[in-house]
């Protein structure tokens, strides 16, 4: 039984370390598991390039590393062969390669989306449409070395972090950091709210580097800030101003320990190598260096609502959410958080689709930031040496009472999983998707200028794309019985940047607008992050 899955890719490590590098990587990794076997956590480290190995999980071995389908098929034929409640990607994009996806929303520029949200789904690697793959069913984590980089001290140090990491109380992460660029407060508070039952946040200005370094002692940290592309920093605005508000130095400086992290910022994981910024670390890595155990975040520009909460908000606030829980997994964590995502959310918006599609967990998925209940502070035994405590809820159970000590933990873990996938799968057949470009109806096309024209938004020929709706397979089946037609239509403006504005944060506004029919049936509004 595999309960953990190590996804590695030796000979690409070895070609980025060379040999004895990658035999320290292998080395701390054994040591991993070894730790995760003392907690009950069965689990194997797998060489998705050793044809052996592969063959023993009737897959094929990696033979190209920047093969975005042989690592998917890699990975997909471990997970069948074993059915891992973990699958733990090892090593930055340069060894185990993002999935590039199309980008749902095209006018903004980015020319694509890397993604580990496919290696989280059963969905072969057949295409490279994002909703081929929100049937999420998997956990899936990525412990991510530095890319481009000669020597694996990094990489080496996560893995024994994440081999050494000890679950705390959850009063532990209760106390927590908060920052928003000032003109989304009112959306930052509402999302720590719900994580915390609290609206206390910092806003840049007047917070920002390097003061916020000192500020960093909390151990759940969140981000409602600017993000730029191969960028090191996060940038606050208040009006035309966007002063600095932290950098990757400032995170060196004063970040904890074992804290957890989720960033809305564009491009916040972006796993950039750092000789295209001048040295300067991406911010997730400088995290993960300072110890933190989990990052979710961007790998493009994420959006969100100047607002309330929608897009980008959600994914972070899900996740945060379920991670503080007791006895949760990170990665289950980011499994729950993308199915309710895809449950709750209209995916037929593309801004939801590239929304689910760009956020990621850095980190490894199998870690508990707060104790259970059932664990009172202490590792369950399994096997020989027992503890005394195990010993009298035996005796307790055999007069008829129960005890938590008594629950087997990696049968509950299935028992979630089994849920889990039901419920990844429900979700993907009750939703529907942008499917092929159309061309509105001229009375639609009318009213969608209207209303942009209105929020202060152009929406002429080259701002506007519309897309007809298709579905999941339950979804396709009510628009069927119901004789509908659906469609979107996506009003995408940029803004040539103002002297103070950062050249690599542009100004994008979004305008997504529902139509049944020809008929105007809802619209949402989002800003770059």
């Amino acid at each position: 039984m595999v309960d953990k899955a190590l996804i590695v890719n030796v000979q690409a490590m070895n070609k980025k370390y060379g040999a004895k590098g990658g035999a320290a990587v292998l080395a701390a990794l054994r040591d991993l598991a070894k730790a995760n076997k003392a907690t009950g956590l069965a689990t194997e480290l797998i060489d998705i390039s050793n044809a052996a190995t592969m063959k023993k999980y009737k897959g094929k071995a990696v033979t190209t590393a920047t093969s975005e389908r042989q690592a998917k098929d890699a990975v997909d034929a471990v997970y069948a062969a074993a059915m891992p409640d973990y699958l733990v990607l090892i090593d930055a994009p340069d060894v185990i390669p993002h999935l590039t996806l199309d980008n749902p929303v095209p006018k903004d520029k980015d020319p694509n989306v890397p993604s580990d949200l496919p290696y989280a789904s059963d969905a072969p690697f057949t295409s490279r449409d994002a909703a081929k793959y929100t049937a999420v069913t998997r956990v899936v984590g990525r412990i991510p070395g530095i890319t481009g980089a000669e020597a694996p001290d990094h990489l080496i140090k996560l893995i024994r972090a994440s081999a050494a990491f000890k679950s705390r109380p959850r009063k532990a992460y209760l106390p927590y950091f908060a920052i928003s660029a000032k003109v989304w407060s009112k959306s930052t508070q509402e999302s720590v709210d719900k994580i915390f039952e609290s609206k206390a946040i910092k806003s840049c200005p007047s917070t920002g580097t390097p003061g916020v370094a000192r500020l960093l002692k909390p151990l759940s940290h969140f981000f409602n800030c600017h993000g730029g592309e191969v960028d090191p920093q996060f940038y606050g605005q208040s009006g035309s101003r966007y002063p600095v508000a932290m950098t990757s130095a400032d995170v060196a400086k004063g970040a904890k320990a074992n804290a957890i992290i989720a960033a809305e910022c564009c491009f916040g994981a972006q796993l950039f190598d750092p000789k295209w910024a001048q040295n300067k670390w991406p911010i997730s890595n400088a995290y993960l260096q300072a110890g933190a155990i989990g990052f979710l975040g961007s790998t493009t520009t994420a959006y969100g609502p100047e607002e309330g909460n929608s897009g980008a908000d959600l994914i972070t606030q899900y996740w945060m959410i379920y991670a503080l829980n007791k006895g949760a997994s990170l990665g289950r964590a980011c499994l729950q958080s993308r199915q309710d995502f895809v449950s709750g959310q209209k995916m037929e918006d593309p801004v939801n689709l590239k929304t689910l599609a760009q956020f990621l967990l850095l980190g490894d998925p199998s870690v508990t930031p707060c104790l259970s209940e059932a664990s009172n502070g202490k590792v369950k035994s399994k096997g020989k040496g027992k503890s005394k405590s195990k010993s009298k809820s035996k005796s307790k159970s055999k007069a008829g009472a129960m005890s938590e000590s008594d629950i087997d933990d990696a049968a509950a873990r299935k028992t979630r999983r089994v849920a889990l996938t039901a419920a990844g799968k429900a979700a993907h057949d009750s939703s529907g998707f942008p499917g092929k470009k159309v061309r509105p109806g001229t009375n639609l096309q009318a009213l969608v200028r209207k209303l942009a024209n209105q929020r202060g938004m152009r929406a002429g020929a080259d701002d506007l794309e519309a897309f007809d709706i298709v579905g999941g397979d339950d979804y396709a089946r009510q628009m069927k019985a119901h004789s509908v037609k659906q469609s979107v239509i996506v009003v995408t403006n940029h803004k040539r940047p103002s002297g103070k504005r950062p050249k690599g944060i542009p100004e994008i506004q979004v305008m997504v607008a529902h139509a049944q029919d020809n008929r105007l049936v809802r619209v949402a509004q989002y800003v770059r992050r």
